[in-house]
Protein backbone atom coordinates (compact mmCIF):
# COMPACT_ATOMS: atom_id res chain seq x y z
CA UNK A 1 0.00 0.00 0.00
CA UNK A 2 1.10 3.52 -0.78
CA UNK A 3 -0.72 5.34 1.98
CA UNK A 4 -3.19 8.10 1.17
CA UNK A 5 -3.50 6.92 -2.43
CA UNK A 6 -7.23 6.46 -3.04
CA UNK A 7 -8.69 7.81 -6.27
CA UNK A 8 -12.12 7.19 -7.78
CA UNK A 9 -12.63 7.73 -11.51
CA UNK A 10 -15.61 7.40 -13.80
CA UNK A 11 -14.73 6.37 -17.36
CA UNK A 12 -12.87 3.75 -19.46
CA UNK A 13 -10.71 3.78 -22.58
CA UNK A 14 -10.32 1.15 -25.28
CA UNK A 15 -7.18 -0.45 -26.55
CA UNK A 16 -6.64 0.06 -30.30
CA UNK A 17 -7.63 -2.85 -32.49
CA UNK A 18 -4.09 -3.71 -33.49
CA UNK A 19 -2.86 -3.70 -29.90
CA UNK A 20 -5.83 -5.75 -28.72
CA UNK A 21 -5.32 -8.32 -31.47
CA UNK A 22 -1.67 -8.76 -30.67
CA UNK A 23 -2.27 -8.99 -26.94
CA UNK A 24 -5.19 -11.39 -27.35
CA UNK A 25 -3.17 -13.73 -29.51
CA UNK A 26 -0.26 -13.73 -27.10
CA UNK A 27 -2.52 -14.24 -24.10
CA UNK A 28 -4.17 -17.21 -25.79
CA UNK A 29 -0.71 -18.59 -26.40
CA UNK A 30 0.16 -18.23 -22.70
CA UNK A 31 -3.04 -19.73 -21.37
CA UNK A 32 -3.03 -22.71 -23.76
CA UNK A 33 0.64 -23.44 -23.17
CA UNK A 34 1.67 -23.23 -26.82
CA UNK A 35 5.38 -23.74 -27.21
CA UNK A 36 6.10 -21.94 -30.47
CA UNK A 37 6.02 -18.16 -30.09
CA UNK A 38 5.99 -17.72 -33.87
CA UNK A 39 2.30 -18.66 -33.80
CA UNK A 40 1.55 -15.29 -32.23
CA UNK A 41 1.48 -12.43 -34.76
CA UNK A 42 3.37 -10.06 -32.47
CA UNK A 43 5.75 -12.45 -30.76
CA UNK A 44 8.67 -10.25 -31.78
CA UNK A 45 7.15 -7.46 -29.72
CA UNK A 46 7.74 -9.33 -26.47
CA UNK A 47 10.29 -12.09 -27.01
CA UNK A 48 13.54 -11.23 -25.29
CA UNK A 49 12.24 -8.11 -23.59
CA UNK A 50 13.02 -7.57 -19.91
CA UNK A 51 10.32 -6.73 -17.37
CA UNK A 52 11.21 -5.73 -13.81
CA UNK A 53 8.70 -6.95 -11.22
CA UNK A 54 8.69 -5.37 -7.79
CA UNK A 55 6.78 -7.15 -5.02
CA UNK A 56 6.07 -4.29 -2.64
CA UNK A 57 7.29 -4.33 0.99
CA UNK A 58 8.87 -7.47 2.51
CA UNK A 59 10.93 -8.51 5.51
CA UNK A 60 10.26 -6.28 8.52
CA UNK A 61 7.82 -4.17 6.48
CA UNK A 62 4.51 -6.03 6.11
CA UNK A 63 2.77 -3.21 4.27
CA UNK A 64 -0.96 -3.04 4.84
CA UNK A 65 -2.49 -5.67 7.13
CA UNK A 66 -6.12 -6.72 6.77
CA UNK A 67 -8.55 -7.12 9.69
CA UNK A 68 -7.99 -10.89 9.52
CA UNK A 69 -4.20 -10.52 9.48
CA UNK A 70 -3.47 -10.91 5.75
CA UNK A 71 -0.25 -9.06 4.93
CA UNK A 72 0.35 -6.98 1.83
CA UNK A 73 3.92 -8.25 1.48
CA UNK A 74 2.71 -11.85 1.13
CA UNK A 75 0.07 -11.04 -1.47
CA UNK A 76 2.36 -8.91 -3.62
CA UNK A 77 5.03 -11.62 -3.62
CA UNK A 78 2.52 -14.33 -4.55
CA UNK A 79 1.24 -12.30 -7.51
CA UNK A 80 4.76 -11.28 -8.55
CA UNK A 81 5.94 -14.89 -8.74
CA UNK A 82 2.89 -15.85 -10.80
CA UNK A 83 3.45 -12.90 -13.12
CA UNK A 84 7.05 -14.03 -13.57
CA UNK A 85 5.88 -17.51 -14.62
CA UNK A 86 3.42 -16.13 -17.14
CA UNK A 87 5.96 -13.81 -18.74
CA UNK A 88 8.61 -16.53 -18.91
CA UNK A 89 6.20 -18.64 -20.96
CA UNK A 90 6.26 -15.84 -23.52
CA UNK A 91 10.07 -15.72 -23.68
CA UNK A 92 10.05 -12.49 -21.67
CA UNK A 93 12.92 -12.13 -19.24
CA UNK A 94 12.20 -10.84 -15.75
CA UNK A 95 14.12 -9.01 -13.05
CA UNK A 96 12.70 -9.52 -9.56
CA UNK A 97 13.43 -7.05 -6.79
CA UNK A 98 12.68 -9.85 -4.33
CA UNK A 99 11.67 -13.51 -4.50
CA UNK A 100 11.19 -14.12 -0.78
CA UNK A 101 10.20 -12.44 2.46
CA UNK A 102 12.91 -9.81 2.75
CA UNK A 103 13.63 -6.22 1.82
CA UNK A 104 16.76 -4.90 0.11
CA UNK A 105 18.31 -3.24 3.16
CA UNK A 106 21.32 -5.13 4.49
CA UNK A 107 22.23 -4.77 8.15
CA UNK A 108 20.94 -2.00 10.36
CA UNK A 109 19.60 0.81 8.22
CA UNK A 110 20.40 4.36 9.16
CA UNK A 111 17.60 6.88 8.84
CA UNK A 112 14.45 5.77 7.05
CA UNK A 113 14.62 2.06 6.24
CA UNK A 114 11.72 2.18 3.80
CA UNK A 115 13.31 4.99 1.77
CA UNK A 116 16.62 3.11 1.63
CA UNK A 117 14.81 -0.03 0.55
CA UNK A 118 13.02 1.82 -2.27
CA UNK A 119 16.25 3.46 -3.36
CA UNK A 120 17.95 0.06 -3.61
CA UNK A 121 15.04 -1.29 -5.64
CA UNK A 122 15.33 1.61 -8.06
CA UNK A 123 19.09 1.09 -8.38
CA UNK A 124 18.56 -2.60 -9.09
CA UNK A 125 16.02 -1.86 -11.83
CA UNK A 126 18.11 0.91 -13.41
CA UNK A 127 21.14 -1.35 -13.63
CA UNK A 128 19.30 -4.41 -14.90
CA UNK A 129 18.58 -3.41 -18.49
CA UNK A 130 14.85 -3.74 -17.88
CA UNK A 131 12.48 -2.26 -20.45
CA UNK A 132 9.83 -1.41 -17.85
CA UNK A 133 8.89 -1.81 -14.18
CA UNK A 134 5.68 -2.97 -12.57
CA UNK A 135 5.54 -2.47 -8.78
CA UNK A 136 2.79 -4.47 -7.05
CA UNK A 137 0.97 -3.30 -3.93
CA UNK A 138 -2.31 -3.83 -2.08
CA UNK A 139 -4.35 -0.88 -0.85
CA UNK A 140 -6.07 -0.13 2.45
CA UNK A 141 -8.35 2.62 3.72
CA UNK A 142 -10.21 3.32 6.98
CA UNK A 143 -13.57 2.84 5.26
CA UNK A 144 -14.32 -0.72 4.13
CA UNK A 145 -16.39 0.63 1.23
CA UNK A 146 -13.40 1.26 -1.05
CA UNK A 147 -12.56 -1.46 -3.57
CA UNK A 148 -10.99 -2.03 -6.96
CA UNK A 149 -7.55 -2.36 -8.52
CA UNK A 150 -5.87 0.79 -9.82
CA UNK A 151 -2.66 1.69 -11.64
CA UNK A 152 -0.50 4.79 -11.11
CA UNK A 153 2.25 6.49 -13.10
CA UNK A 154 4.48 9.54 -12.76
CA UNK A 155 2.87 12.62 -14.29
CA UNK A 156 4.66 13.84 -17.39
CA UNK A 157 6.03 10.41 -18.32
CA UNK A 158 3.99 9.62 -21.42
CA UNK A 159 5.46 6.16 -21.82
CA UNK A 160 4.60 5.28 -18.23
CA UNK A 161 1.11 6.68 -18.71
CA UNK A 162 0.55 4.42 -21.72
CA UNK A 163 1.77 1.41 -19.74
CA UNK A 164 -0.50 2.32 -16.82
CA UNK A 165 -3.53 2.68 -19.08
CA UNK A 166 -2.93 -0.69 -20.72
CA UNK A 167 -2.56 -2.42 -17.36
CA UNK A 168 -5.64 -0.71 -15.95
CA UNK A 169 -7.72 -1.64 -18.98
CA UNK A 170 -6.63 -5.26 -18.63
CA UNK A 171 -7.45 -5.32 -14.91
CA UNK A 172 -10.96 -4.03 -15.58
CA UNK A 173 -11.52 -6.45 -18.44
CA UNK A 174 -10.26 -9.43 -16.45
CA UNK A 175 -11.66 -8.75 -12.98
CA UNK A 176 -14.99 -7.17 -13.88
CA UNK A 177 -16.57 -3.72 -13.46
CA UNK A 178 -14.27 -1.13 -11.95
CA UNK A 179 -14.81 2.61 -12.33
CA UNK A 180 -11.17 3.41 -11.60
CA UNK A 181 -8.71 4.66 -14.20
CA UNK A 182 -4.94 4.93 -14.41
CA UNK A 183 -3.93 8.10 -12.58
CA UNK A 184 -0.74 10.11 -11.96
CA UNK A 185 0.97 9.88 -8.58
CA UNK A 186 4.16 11.48 -7.27
CA UNK A 187 5.86 8.43 -5.76
CA UNK A 188 9.52 8.00 -4.88
CA UNK A 189 10.07 4.74 -6.78
CA UNK A 190 8.42 6.10 -9.93
CA UNK A 191 10.64 9.18 -9.80
CA UNK A 192 13.84 7.18 -9.36
CA UNK A 193 13.37 4.56 -12.08
CA UNK A 194 14.46 5.61 -15.57
CA UNK A 195 12.31 3.19 -17.59
CA UNK A 196 8.49 3.29 -17.92
CA UNK A 197 7.26 2.40 -14.43
CA UNK A 198 3.87 1.91 -12.81
CA UNK A 199 2.50 1.03 -9.40
CA UNK A 200 -0.41 -1.43 -9.41
CA UNK A 201 -2.66 -1.46 -6.35
CA UNK A 202 -4.13 -4.96 -6.70
CA UNK A 203 -7.13 -4.30 -4.47
CA UNK A 204 -8.15 -3.23 -0.97
CA UNK A 205 -7.27 -5.34 2.04
CA UNK A 206 -9.69 -3.16 3.98
CA UNK A 207 -12.62 -4.31 1.82
CA UNK A 208 -14.12 -7.54 3.25
CA UNK A 209 -14.70 -9.26 -0.07
CA UNK A 210 -11.47 -8.18 -1.77
CA UNK A 211 -9.51 -9.13 1.33
CA UNK A 212 -10.67 -12.71 0.84
CA UNK A 213 -10.10 -12.68 -2.92
CA UNK A 214 -6.56 -11.34 -2.62
CA UNK A 215 -5.61 -14.33 -0.49
CA UNK A 216 -6.99 -16.88 -2.99
CA UNK A 217 -4.51 -18.44 -5.39
CA UNK A 218 -6.97 -18.50 -8.29
CA UNK A 219 -7.64 -14.78 -7.91
CA UNK A 220 -3.90 -14.10 -7.66
CA UNK A 221 -3.47 -15.88 -11.00
CA UNK A 222 -6.19 -13.70 -12.50
CA UNK A 223 -4.43 -10.60 -11.24
CA UNK A 224 -1.10 -11.78 -12.63
CA UNK A 225 -2.62 -12.58 -16.01
CA UNK A 226 -4.31 -9.18 -16.15
CA UNK A 227 -1.05 -7.37 -15.43
CA UNK A 228 0.68 -9.53 -18.04
CA UNK A 229 -2.04 -8.64 -20.57
CA UNK A 230 -1.40 -4.96 -19.96
CA UNK A 231 2.35 -5.39 -20.33
CA UNK A 232 1.90 -7.28 -23.60
CA UNK A 233 -0.44 -4.62 -24.95
CA UNK A 234 2.07 -1.90 -24.10
CA UNK A 235 5.01 -3.76 -25.64
CA UNK A 236 2.96 -4.49 -28.75
CA UNK A 237 1.97 -0.84 -29.07
CA UNK A 238 5.60 0.24 -28.75
CA UNK A 239 6.64 -2.37 -31.30
CA UNK A 240 4.07 -1.21 -33.84
CA UNK A 241 5.08 2.40 -33.37
CA UNK A 242 8.75 1.53 -33.81
CA UNK A 243 8.42 -0.78 -36.82
CA UNK A 244 5.27 0.47 -38.52
CA UNK A 245 4.03 -3.12 -38.67
CA UNK A 246 0.42 -4.24 -38.40
CA UNK A 247 -1.56 -7.45 -37.99
CA UNK A 248 -1.88 -7.97 -41.76
CA UNK A 249 1.86 -8.38 -42.16
CA UNK A 250 2.58 -11.99 -43.01
CA UNK A 251 6.14 -11.94 -41.70
CA UNK A 252 8.04 -10.06 -39.06
CA UNK A 253 9.58 -6.76 -40.14
CA UNK A 254 13.26 -6.45 -40.83
CA UNK A 255 15.31 -5.61 -37.78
Amino acid sequence: MLRGLVVVTVSRRRIGWAIALGAAALCAWFSLGWVKPVTAPFADAVSGRIVAIDAGHGGPDPGAVSPSGAREKDITLAVALKLQQILHRGAVYTVMTRTGDYDLVRGDATGHRQREDLSRRATLVNGSGADLLVSLHANSYPSPAWSGAQTFYLEGRKDAERLARRVQEALVQTLGPNRREARPADLFLLRQVRVPAVVVELGFLSHPREEQWLQQEEYQWRLARAVADGILAFLTEEYLARTGSGPRSGKPPAR
